[in-house]
């Protein structure tokens, strides 16, 4: 694109260049031709007049007779011509100069745009539930589970997993949260964990969810028969 718009530069400056040439060889031709009939009519006005001394008595010209035929010198139209052809010269240029950039700044968004679209991450097929089992206190309710990394996934650490309790009319109570056993959780991996929920209003269900070391939450697939108290997301 930069070579481009280098040659387009320079063959503009070329044009240009070739035109104040011809401008200027037509400018000096017209000024010697000129130049060539104010001397001829300079030279008849300069010659005797010749006639009869019986008819015509001698008389000396007058001082101003030589001017008479000194033809006035008009400006040049060439001077305006060569401004007209240099400014459409310049806008031509700068149309294709504009033209050129324009359809470079295009091709080079769709050529970033592509190998973005190519190398975008896969999402992550998320953490699987295996198993989830809930015993109830007096004063709280403790959840225990297995949690799956799959193959296809990302490796992660201190992964924690959060519970939350709600009444039978959908109203929250309270929520627990605690780390995963296994503290670098790899693709492959599997690892149980224990929440503890502190809570002595009666739970009609509870959610569980599962977040990263950076706060992220972290999707996650039910692999398990939903026992009638339990949900997740």
């Amino acid at each position: 694109m930069d070579s481009t718009l280098i040659g387009v530069t320079l063959l503009s400056l070329a044009m240009a260049a070739a035109l104040s040439v011809i401008v200027w060889r037509m400018l000096r031709d017209e000024r010697a031709r000129s130049a060539a009939r104010v001397a001829a009519l300079s030279a008849l006005a300069a010659a005797p007049e010749v006639t009869q001394a019986r008819d015509l008595p001698l008389r000396q010209a007058p001082a101003t007779v030589g001017a008479l035929f000194v033809e006035p010198v008009q400006p040049s139209p060439w001077g305006n011509r060569f401004a007209v052809m240099a400014g459409i010269a310049l806008v031509a240029a700068s149309a294709v100069l504009f033209a050129l950039a324009a359809s470079g700044t295009k091709t080079s968004a769709r050529g970033t745009s592509a190998p973005a679209a190519v190398n975008a991450p896969v999402p992550s097929p998320g953490l699987e539930l295996l198993s989830l089992r809930d015993a109830r206190q007096a004063d709280s309710l403790t959840i225990t589970g297995l949690v799956h990394n799959p193959r296809g996934g990302t490796p992660l650490s201190r992964v924690s997993v959060t519970a939350y309790t709600f009444d039978d009319k959908g109203s929250f109570l309270a929520s627990g949260r605690a780390l995963i056993d296994v503290t670098a959780f790899a693709p492959g991996d599997e690892s149980p964990f224990v929440v503890t929920v502190p809570v002595t209003g009666t739970v009609a269900r509870y959610r569980i969810g599962f977040r990263g070391e950076d706060g992220s939450v972290i999707a996650h697939i039910d692999k398990r028969h939903p026992s009638p108290i339990a949900a997740n997301w």
